[in-house]
């Protein structure tokens, strides 16, 4: 690979070289199966993007019932009392309002036909907005990670989910934070929204 490229391979910093200076080193181009002398040819920007930290927290309240067009809002913790509410109203202790309500089944890994309606809330001033699946604890618009990205210098940043972000230098392409684990962090190219992309942490 060395020779075919022509590589200073008795030169020890070779692999931390960019002899094409698209800010990827020879290591990274070889790893990548790209053309070290070709600026052109590189690893794609997001090989830079890794996790920092994540922070995931849990939405507050769960979609507990239906009945006909009421439904039952509960807190996780089931310390307050069942809220019935409708499309258009706002879940009390929050901001969030209910905007749409989609009936949904699915089978489960028992084969038993389950309800996964969901519930789309949607914060009125910040339009952040959360899914709730019937039954399910959903994540939290406050879930945060925050992104090491080592093209062209290191620059750490902090994204909410559901947030859009983009990468330099190809900044026209926007991504977008949709889910944060434990261990890593689930993005989308927002031009291929149907793409999940992940995110870990980068080797120590």
């Amino acid at each position: 690979w060395f020779e075919k490229y022509g590589l200073p391979i008795e030169d020890a910093g070779v692999l931390d070289q960019d002899p094409d200076k698209d800010g990827f080193t020879n290591l990274d181009e070889w790893q990548g199966g790209t053309d070290p002398t070709n600026k052109d040819s590189h690893p794609d920007y997001l090989t830079k993007l890794h996790l920092a930290s994540a922070t995931e927290e849990p939405f507050r309240y769960i979609f507990s019932s239906r009945i006909k067009d009421k439904f039952g809002i509960n807190t996780i913790d089931q310390g307050e009392p069942t809220q019935f509410l409708k499309v258009g109203d706002v879940i009390r202790g929050t901001d969030f309002k209910i905007v749409k309500f989609t009936e949904k089944r699915a089978r489960n890994r028992y084969g038993i036909n389950e309800d996964v309606s969901e519930l789309h809330l949607e914060h009125p001033e910040s339009h952040a907005q959360v899914t709730l699946v019937k039954g399910k604890v959903a994540t939290s618009p406050q879930s945060v990670a925050t992104f090491v990205y080592t093209w062209g210098g290191r620059r750490e940043f902090e994204v909410r989910k559901d947030q859009e972000f983009s990468l330099k230098p190809v900044e026209e392409i926007k991504y977008k934070l949709v889910e944060v684990q434990p261990t890593k962090a689930v993005i989308v190219n927002m031009q291929k929204p149907n793409a999940p992309i992940e995110i870990g942490f980068s080797a120590p």
